[in-house]
């Protein structure tokens, strides 16, 4: 027994070295690829170089040190507590609407192929059909300046963000289960509630923490246009050539951004 354990540990080292040595063939090989490349393309890498030169001088003087000051002050600080706002609102309730669409949006489990699904695909492409940035011009354009525009925008995001990705996995499920339910003569409610979100709820969870993730990215630019959170205090300290500030807001955005992950990456460990 014990010269087999030794056998397959043998095996297995043995695996892992052909691995390695592979990997690393394949490693120089790519390298070796894209020194040839810029050799037939004529790259000039010198000039790279010396703009990456320009590009760390235009860096360390214009925006460093980041003039954190800005940010603390009351309506800056009031625009990142709209920006969080406005992401947990527009994927809560884009969340909502995009549950029920992606049943109707599911082929196998629809309750009517031949009008629900393409009505319910058809908006989930039309949200999808078209970057957040833009709805958010266009909600601006009606429903005027401020943070109302952005929610929407966010809410769109989901419905077609989220909404395709739950669509997908209810279609992804063990039909057989579903068959059950069925054959005892229960009506579509049930099926749903007792066939389809048993096998996708697992999915579904991860896809509404990843999308309330990406919406809290989506809403730190929104004020760019007009649609509320802090954007619009970057766009106004990049346009009047204030970099230092602009940086201010470029680290809290990223702060926001990694705080974000360490909460999707904690509630996706703790709920699965």
């Amino acid at each position: 027994m014990t010269a087999i354990i030794q056998q397959a540990y043998s095996n297995y080292r043995d695996s892992e070295r052909r691995a390695a040595i592979i990997q690393f063939v394949a490693t120089l090989l790519l390298i070796a690829f894209g020194f040839w490349s810029i050799e037939v393309l004529n790259i000039p890498i010198e000039r790279l170089l010396n703009m990456f030169g320009r590009l760390g001088i235009m860096i360390s003087e214009n925006l460093f040190p980041p003039d954190m000051a800005f940010v603390t002050q009351t309506h800056v600080m009031d625009s990142i507590i709209e920006t969080v706002q406005m992401s947990i609102l527009g994927a809560t309730i884009g969340t909502l609407i995009a549950a029920p669409l992606a049943w109707f949006a599911a082929w196998n489990v629809t309750p009517s192929r031949s009008v629900i699904y393409p009505i319910a695909r058809a908006i989930i492409v039309i949200t999808r059909g078209m970057p957040t940035l833009m709805w958010a011009m266009v909600l601006v354009a009606i429903f005027g300046f401020g943070p109302f525009a952005g929610m929407l925008a966010l809410v769109k995001e989901t419905i077609g963000f989220a909404g395709k990705l739950m669509a997908e996995s209810v279609e992804a499920i063990d039909m057989k289960r579903v068959e059950a339910i069925r054959a005892t003569g229960a009506n579509e409610l049930d099926v749903l509630f007792y066939a389809v979100i048993p096998q996708v709820w697992a999915n579904w969870v991860g896809i509404i923490i990843y999308n309330w993730d990406a919406q809290l990215r989506n809403s730190t630019i929104l004020g760019f246009v007009g649609a509320g959170g802090m954007g619009l205090y970057l766009r106004e300290q990049i346009s009047i050539l204030e970099y230092h500030t602009a940086m201010a807001i470029i680290v809290v955005i990223i702060v926001l951004v990694v705080l974000s992950e360490t909460t999707s990456h904690y509630l996706r460990r703790r709920l699965y």
